[in-house]
Formats: C-alpha cells, structure tokens, sequence
C-alpha cells in the first residue's frame, strides 16, 4: 500500500477519466471556498480557513523533499519547488493570511496566467493513490483559490500597474532561475525546455525561440486577465482599508 502511495507509477493521461474527475473536484473545491468565503463565514474566519487550505498545499509541498529523501529519489534538478506553481504554493499562505495587496496584485496574473491552464492541460505523470498526484492537484487548487479569494473575498481591484509589476517580476524570477537550471541541469519554470505532455507551449516555436516569444505572450495573457476581471464589482476599493 506505501509503495502505491510513494513509488512512480507514470499512470497518469492526460483527458482521461481521472483528469476529468479531479478537474471537477478541485474547481468545486475553489468555487466552494469562493462562496462560504463571501457569503457565509465572517471576516476572521474566512482569512483563518484559506488561510489553512492553503498552508495544506504548502505542506504538501515541503513533504515531497522529505519523502522523496526517505525512499531515495530526490533529485535536485526535478524536486525542488522551483516551478513557478511550487514557489506560488509557498507564498500564498502568507499573502492571504497578511493581506498583501501588492504581492497579491503580482501572484494574481503568474497563478492565473501561468498556474491555472495546469488544471487544463497537467504535466502530472503520476496517478493515484501515488502522492505526487495528491500534492499536484491539491497545490494547483490553493494557488488559485488564493488568487481568486482576493478579488471575490477580499474585494481587491486590479491594476494596470500590477500588470507590469507581474511582467518585470517574472522576468526577474526566470534571470535567478535560468542559472540555477543550468547549475543543476534542471528545467524549472520550463526556461530550458518545453514541458512534457501536451500544453500550450506546443503553440510556440522550439527552445530557445519560445523563451523569447513568451515575453509577448504572457503581456497579452496578463492584459487579458486585467481586462477580464477589471470589470469584476468588488465591495472594497482599492484605496479603503481592507475590512477586519
């Protein structure tokens, strides 16, 4: 049973049915938490219960070193939480917790733009029981909910300046990253190399072509986004206090 839990099984298709019923339980998951959010707890136990959900995913996370180091498959150049949805997982517990609004305004357009269409089209290879599953769709569902639950709980309102702030932080994150990736041979946030399985990258011409095409793309990706959800109605402005 713990081999089934902690050993590879490269089970996972994408489209299958197993993607189709964890596509369906993690946006019922995020939609659920949306609407007890803003209609049902109050102020305190909202932030409290994201707050958890999203310390879960982080926690899931951080397992993953320890348990890959247990069985002996750790592997720096795969393991460490270096792609962009993994280092969100880690940040976004603090940012709903603290209310960050500048660091949620940035986080919003990478989880949204760059973490959400993993729902859609999932690098996952694993299958479940097998662990690497669970934290895959568990860590994707609290990146995204943290970013929705600022814009519908929160009541933030997007910013043509989070927009660039989200552009030059990526930027800066993939120059820290890229001499990592060549330090370890790894392929974190996919500077290196397109993900496997088919995803959106498929659109875009080989490495090292497509590096540079995404600056374009994730600026319009982003301005979409802005566009999007700018018309959201909130109930806080921006320049109110957030409410306690």
């Amino acid at each position: 049973m713990l081999d089934s839990i902690l050993l590879d099984n490269h089970g996972f298709r994408n489209y299958g049915s197993e993607h189709l019923i964890w596509f369906i339980l993690c946006w019922a998951l995020i939609f659920g938490f949306l609407y007890f959010g803003k209609k049902v707890w109050n102020n305190d136990q909202g932030k409290l219960y994201v707050t958890i959900i999203c310390l879960l995913g982080a926690a899931t996370q951080i397992f993953k070193l320890f348990y890959r180091m247990k069985i002996g498959t750790f592997d720096a150049a795969n393991d460490l939480p270096l792609h962009l949805c993994n280092l969100m997982t880690l940040f976004v517990p603090f940012v709903v917790w603290f209310k960050w609004r500048t660091a949620w305004g940035i986080i919003f357009f990478w989880i949204m733009a760059g973490c959400a269409q993993s729902l859609f089209t999932p690098t996952l290879t694993e299958s479940m029981p097998n662990y690497e599953a669970i934290r895959y769709w568990l860590v994707h569902s609290t990146i995204i909910l943290a970013a929705l639950w600022g814009l519908v709980v929160y009541g933030y309102s997007l910013r043509w300046r989070d927009v660039l702030n989200a552009w030059i932080g990526i930027n800066a994150l993939a120059l820290v990253l890229y001499p990592i990736n060549v330090w370890l041979h790894s392929n974190y946030m996919y500077l290196n190399g397109k993900p496997p399985g088919p995803t959106f990258y498929d659109l875009l011409s080989p490495w090292p072509t497509y590096v540079y095409q995404l600056e374009f793309v994730v600026l319009i990706i982003f301005s979409i986004f802005f566009i999007i959800f700018k018309s959201y109605k909130h109930k806080v402005a921006i320049d109110e206090p957030i409410r306690n």
